[in-house]
């Protein structure tokens, strides 16, 4: 628990930091730079090596400001309130308005790594002082009985969830998930207010939430996490939960001077550039025009029937048509979207308010007036959605065309101007600019600010016609997923100034056609829940007639294309993601193992970094071993990973020869990456072509990283079972499932770890992996299971990648504007080093470990005198690599480094085996110590009475001793007793017993009396006597223990019936000091007092 949990503490510019254990210097460093970076609202970057504390350090730091932060307004609404209560009352006070702490965001790459997250956070002192949760996927936190057993549990997720109104019903209005009503009408607070086991539990990780939810409230997890992240003080998420806009403002989380920490953040600029690139297919566009004219013939079929209602109940004719939508048939308006010029919609007065074109009819005339106002409020929003509608699909047909001009056998590269000018020409978007005026505002002030006017009213009729439409209008979950990010992209492309149109740049090209998973989820179940399949017709699924019938039409496709056209929107530079909410946040941490260069941050982000840390590791430099090598067995040929070497036998031959040594001389796991899954084949093809991969089956069993995600868990799970870290087990039986379900027995694991033995016997393992891959991140890949790490080339990116090129070009290009950004040849290298260093950083995981690490590329050992790469490795890498041009003295001292440690691990385990068996011993001798002195007390508690049972003095006696008469026992006296019972064994000791007493001792307790030598206290002679009974009494109280053959002498219980002195009646003129108060165990008038002589 917290309270008992023996923590450092530190005091750190006015911060107390509790921490678990006493930190390492880097930790405290560490914790020093993050604190400064929190006071002062700046940002930091810390580069810390795995094993050394990372993440605790990162936590500890933030939650310990945090805390500090709390008790400042604390402190400053308690003397705002004070100072409210002394104002006088003819004058009112103003309110005190509320203050809201900095919430932190602790962000990872992976939710498991975020698990790891939460263990380290309930090892800490302050896991009793805040509130946390855990934000993951649909495929983590879904519960439902059917949905998560599916393939696509966002899809079908979405699909429970949906009212459900022909089946419920008009006034109902529920979901088929019963966990996602449940939740409805909740707040967070309701979760934590609670007591008991309904409470939220403080700290918490994915499978204990979702325990927690079903258990406690029957209620969805993944919703329960998202409802709860205003009410918390530390939000866990994935790190792009927070950087894509689209997530962001799904969760509506706001960063407003929050702390983000985004630990492992060395994949962040690759994450941000993804989270702001648009990939929009002629498809897409297809698709929601073709929903477009089913959404309009529904809205009309709707505005007529109301229409007619109304009608009816004013008394108009049936043949008054008051709504003009109906003027114009189907064809008429789809072949009006094909013409290839501007209509009416283009000749519109440029406003401030992009939405005012929207106020007019169909035919372009503002509505009349004299209308029935009834008419009117049934009408007005029905009919700025039909309007937005006509305007969508008049763009989205011409927008069809202009793909249509394009040849799909050639590739296209446009910058965004570029490509408004093609889109102007296909009369898709007008290229005029207006100026856009708001107004200040409390929190923030006047802007002024350019936009493509056509942009803002695609993005307007975006908004109308979906995200605001009545419910009869509906769209596909892949559309509304479409207009979404169509809208996103126009909002940043073509908004504020221009300011990210040099950061994109925009390729046409056409890719095969690959439906996604919600379209092939809508395929399976399409004939379930669609009555006609084969049409694409609406069908009124109302089950009354209303003022406004609900309509539902069928969507299913039964063919896709073969080839689609695709615009890709690469963005350049990953500032475009940070630009402007994560601009908010008070400040922004990165951590991880392998930051470096850490130069590149400042420039690629656009963000100051004013506080920086490289730390070194933790571990004793002689339990690492770190080289790189420039060739193998053969002098001649040169280790050098082109892409043109990587295809010659003799390379491939080579790198095996290598590996084959290290696998000879390294015991244990031994973890190889390769840099991309291209060269992987090909050197495993060659391999078992030629005989090598026998030969390294008879020193390790080799496995290798499949690009499939689906057997990994099964690859990791083999290869720690081969290096002896863990032990499979047979997985249940049916039978035994069963009866888990039966009893909701908790799911256990198939895999149970096992002892990191050194004397395991077998040959270990080997893992063919790939920098950038699964391996190379976010596993634990400890002691045994890495003994040593092989780096076979540098994991430069595919030079000939479309993205690549482009994001060169644009570095060179900024570079020429502003030094401070690397050029595309430092941008290219640092991508492939710090790949480099992350897996690299898979071996020493903690303190104690130990491995090795071999870099095997020439140009490594050759550029080791360049300054300027010596900055592209890890600090702690680059301190720690010795390099030997000669081969066999590199394989000798490795084989000698594996040896030592080896043996060192032998004894050291040695050591702790005797050191337990001693442990052992010794908590078994303590406990029959224990049991012996607890015999013995109980003992000594019935010969002394506990001090609790001495009564307080109430005035000072001169004499120490009270004198007690007893009679003199003899086995005649005992006789005449009784009888019938047996005769106490005298000793010596009764021969003339005289029991003496402290003045405030009470008397024995009832059911036992001790028997105890007598000393005559007036008697000086006896003074030796009495001093040597005492130390008899302490030593046998002490040490000695009972005899079984000879019991300690206890009086008989008819000794409490004998009047054991001379009893004396109180009389008035006795004082009350002279006399004791006794129990019923000397007598049975408990409430007499009598006097002792």
């Amino acid at each position: 628990m917290a309270n008992n949990m023996k923590t450092e503490s530190m005091l750190m510019s006015g911060v107390t930091v509790d921490f678990p254990y006493k930190p390492y210097p880097c930790q405290i460093a560490m914790l020093a730079r993050i604190i400064k970076a929190l006071q002062q609202s700046k940002n930091c970057l810390l580069e810390s090596p795995t094993g050394t504390g990372k993440t605790l350090t990162l936590l500890c730091a933030a939650l310990a400001w945090q805390q500090k932060e709390i008790e400042q307004i604390q402190m400053s609404c308690l003397n705002e309130t004070k100072d409210s209560t002394t104002e006088t009352t003819t004058t009112t006070a103003t309110p005190i308005k509320p203050q809201s702490i900095s919430r932190i965001f602790y962000c990872t790459r992976t939710h498991k790594q975020l698990e790891q997250v939460a263990k380290q956070l309930s090892d800490t002192v302050y896991k009793d002082k805040i509130r946390m949760t855990l934000l993951s996927s649909r495929d983590n936190y879904c519960v439902h009985p059917v949905v998560s057993k599916g393939p696509n549990k966002s899809h079908e997720c979405l699909k429970v969830t949906r009212p459900d109104q022909h089946k419920f019903g008009q006034q109902g209005f529920k979901s088929d998930c019963g966990f996602y009503e449940r939740l409805k009408g909740k707040i967070g607070n309701d979760f934590i207010r609670l007591g008991g086991s309904k409470q939220l539990p403080r700290v918490f990780d994915i499978e204990q939430f979702t325990e927690y939810c079903q258990t406690a409230h029957a209620v969805c997890p993944y919703y329960t996490s998202r409802l709860i992240i205003n009410d918390v003080q530390i939000i866990l998420c994935p790190y792009n939960y927070l950087i894509d806009p689209r997530v962001r403002n799904s969760m509506q989380m706001s960063v407003n001077n929050a702390v983000i920490i985004i630990d492992e953040a060395h994949n962040i600029e690759d994450c941000a550039r993804e989270s702001m690139k648009f990939e929009i297919r002629k498809y897409d566009f297809e698709t929601a025009l073709d929903e477009i004219h089913m959404n309009q013939k529904a809205l009309e079929m709707a505005q007529v029937e109301a229409a007619q209602l109304i009608v009816n109940e004013l008394g108009f004719s049936s043949t008054q048509e008051p709504i003009s939508l109906t003027q114009s048939t189907t064809n008429q308006q789809q072949s009006a979207r094909r013409i290839p010029g501007f209509s009416e919609y283009d000749q519109m007065n440029e406003e401030t308010d992009l939405l005012e074109h929207l106020n007019i009819d169909q035919l372009g005339n503002k509505q009349e007036e004299g209308i029935p106002d009834s008419i009117q409020q049934i009408s007005s929003d029905d009919q700025e959605v039909a309007n937005a509608l006509k305007f969508l699909a008049e763009r989205f047909s011409r927008i069809l065309l202009w793909f249509d001009t394009k040849n799909p056998r050639e590739n296209y590269t446009y910058t965004p101007k570029e490509l408004v000018e093609q889109f102007h020409q296909a009369k898709f978007i007008d290229r005029s600019i207006i100026n856009v005026h708001k107004p200040a505002t409390k929190t923030h002030p006047a802007t002024k600010r350019s936009v493509i006017q056509d942009a803002g009213r695609i993005r307007k009729a975006i908004v109308k016609g979906f995200l605001n439409a009545p419910e009869y209008i509906k769209f596909s979950d892949e559309t509304k997923k479409f207009l979404e990010d169509f809208d996103l992209c126009l909002s940043t492309l073509y908004a504020d100034d221009y300011q990210f149109t040099d950061d994109y740049k925009i390729a046409l090209k056409t890719i095969p056609f690959e439906p996604s998973a919600n379209v092939i989820a809508q395929m399976q179940s399409s004939s379930k829940d669609l009555v006609d399949s084969s049409t694409n017709e609406w069908i009124d699924m109302s089950q009354k007639s209303s003022q406004l019938k609900r309509h539902q039409r069928v969507i299913a496709r039964t063919t896709y294309p073969l080839h689609t056209q695709q615009l890709v929107f690469y963005c350049l530079s990953p500032s475009v993601a940070f630009a402007k909410d994560l601009k908010l946040a008070r400040s922004l941490i990165f951590a991880s193992g392998t930051l470096a260069p850490l130069a590149t941050y400042a420039g690629e982000l656009k963000i100051p970094f004013d506080i920086q840390l490289e730390c070194n590791h933790v571990i004793d430099i002689q339990r690492t071993f770190i080289t790189a090598l420039s060739h193998g067995r053969n002098a001649n040929i040169k280790l050098r990973a082109t892409y043109q070497n990587t295809d010659k036998f003799e390379f491939q031959d080579e790198c095996g020869l290598v590996l084959l040594d290290i696998c000879q001389r390294v015991p244990y796991g031994i973890l190889c990456f390769v840099p991309s899954y291209r060269f992987l084949n090909v050197i495993m093809n060659r391999w078992m072509s030629s005989g090598l991969w026998q030969k390294l089956n008879e020193h390790k069993s080799v496995f290798f990283e499949e690009k499939n995600s689906a057997n990994f868990q099964n690859t990791i799970n083999r290869f720690r079972e081969a290096n002896g870290t863990l032990k499979i087990v047979k997985p249940l039986s049916a039978a035994a499932k069963r009866v888990n379900s039966m009893f909701k027995r908790k799911k256990s694991s198939n895999e149970t770890a096992t002892t990191n033995s050194p004397y395991f016997t077998t040959k270990g393992g080997l893992l063919l992996a790939v920098c950038r891959g699964r391996a190379s991140e976010g596993i634990d890949f400890s002691d045994n299971n890495a003994r040593c790490v092989i780096t076979l080339g540098i994991p430069y990116p595919n030079v000939q990648d479309e993205e690549v090129i482009f994001k060169r070009n644009y570095n060179n290009e900024q570079n020429k504007r502003l030094p401070q950004i690397m050029n595309g040849s430092d941008w290219y290298d640092s991508q492939a080093y710090r790949a480099l260093n992350q897996a690299l950083g898979r071996c020493i995981r903690h303190k104690n470990d130990w491995g090795a690490l071999i870099i095997v590329d020439e140009r490594i050992v050759n550029n080791m005198n360049d300054k300027h790469f010596n900055n592209k490795i890890s600090l702690w890498i680059k301190q720690r690599l010795f390099i030997t041009r000669n081969y066999d003295e590199t394989m000798s001292a490795l084989e000698k480094f594996a040896s030592q440690m080896k043996l060192s691990d032998e004894l050291t385990a040695m050591e702790n085996e005797q050191q337990t068996a001693k442990n052992i011993d010794d908590n078994e001798q303590q406990t029959a110590k224990n049991i012996d002195d607890d015999d013995e007390q109980r003992r000594v508690s019935s010969i002394i009475p506990p001090l609790t049972d001495v009564p307080k003095k109430t005035e000072v006696s001169n004499s120490t001793y009270r004198q007690w008469k007893v009679l003199d026992l003899t086995d005649d006296e005992d006789e005449s007793i009784g009888k019938d019972r047996p005769k106490p064994k005298m000793t010596k000791i009764f021969e003339k017993f005289k029991a003496q007493r402290s003045i405030t001792m009470p008397p024995p307790p009832s059911t036992q009396i001790p028997v105890q030598e007598v000393i005559d206290v007036s008697d000086d002679e006896n003074e030796n006597k009495k001093q040597q009974a005492k130390h008899k009494f302490s030593k046998k109280s002490s040490t000695q223990k009972p005899r079984s053959a000879h019991p300690v002498p206890i009086l008989s219980k008819t000794f409490q019936q004998l009047p054991t002195q001379p009893i004396i009646e109180l009389s008035d003129e006795d004082e009350d000091n002279d006399f004791v108060r006794l129990t019923s165990t000397f007598s049975g008038q408990s409430n007499k007092r009598f006097k002792l002589t």
